[in-house]
């Protein structure tokens, strides 16, 4: 290959995958269709542009240079010409290239009884969850009364407006106590793996600059929000299944 050439690939289609059918089409790929090589690459080794990818060939490293970033790191199927992308719901652990079609490290992966909490949170409700190996196993909601914004003005305004402000501390400070009590204490001894948070971002944003608790787990935040409107018991019932979508990309080599 010539110093300088840099193999073309563009995006073909993207899907968003629940984790039951993804096992389920992961399966069916590996019966119906002929894969050349299986790549693991980790959020780190992206970050760090690690060698993996190069070591992995021109149209891998590629498709990583045209994904570029992944906070939970890529899987990629090449295919004679095209390669498919999932980015996992949770983190990979290492780096590793296999021949064929390898779903071992995805499908572990997928099926590990790890410990995650979701904080669901808009302006007047709340709700917290404990989740292991996908399934609900502590959780509290609650309302709490927040006024909507005031425009008369004046001085009526800016006494509005600190009364709404303090509501809205107040509504901060219980969801993390609860947020520390479901976590801390319903575990069983077990460390939280992740957590994701649900709800509007500015409103998350402030929340986790008051909740201390919350600050110190930082590195255990993944960035991917949940799209919450009522956060309540049924949505923390059926959140798990949002937690563990997966995006599957498929780009194609261009001649």
């Amino acid at each position: 290959m010539n110093e300088g050439f840099r193999m073309k690939v563009e995006k073909k289609s993207q899907r968003i995958f629940t984790r039951d059918s993804l096992i389920k089409k992961l399966g069916d790929s590996s019966r119906n269709l002929y894969t050349d090589r299986t790549v693991y690459i980790t959020h780190k080794s992206l970050s760090e542009k690690g060698v993996t990818a190069q070591m992995a060939g021109p149209v891998i490293a590629a498709v990583v240079d045209e994904v570029k970033h992944s906070e939970t790191g890529l899987v990629l199927f090449r295919r004679d010409d095209e390669v498919e992308v999932i980015e996992p719901p949770i983190p990979l652990s290492m780096d590793a290239i296999a021949e064929g079609q390898d779903i071992f490290l995805l499908k572990d992966l997928l099926s590990d009884p790890i410990v995650i909490g979701v904080v669901l949170l808009r302006l007047g409700r709340f709700a917290v969850g404990l989740y292991e190996g996908g399934a609900l196993v502590a959780s509290k909601t609650e309302g709490r009364y927040v006024k909507n914004r005031h425009r008369a003005g004046g001085s009526s305004q800016r006494r509005f407006e600190r009364s709404r402000e303090r509501l809205i501390r107040e509504l901060f400070d219980k969801t993390c106590s609860i947020t520390q009590s479901i976590f801390g204490n319903q575990s069983q001894g077990r460390d939280i793996d992740y957590v994701f948070m649900g709800g509007e971002k500015h409103t998350l944003n402030k929340f986790l600059k008051r909740c201390v608790y919350l600050g110190n787990m930082r590195s255990k935040i993944l960035s991917r929000t949940l799209n919450v409107e009522n956060p309540n018991r049924e949505t923390l019932e059926s959140v798990s299944e949002e937690i563990y979508k997966s995006k599957v990309t498929t780009y194609y080599v261009v001649r």
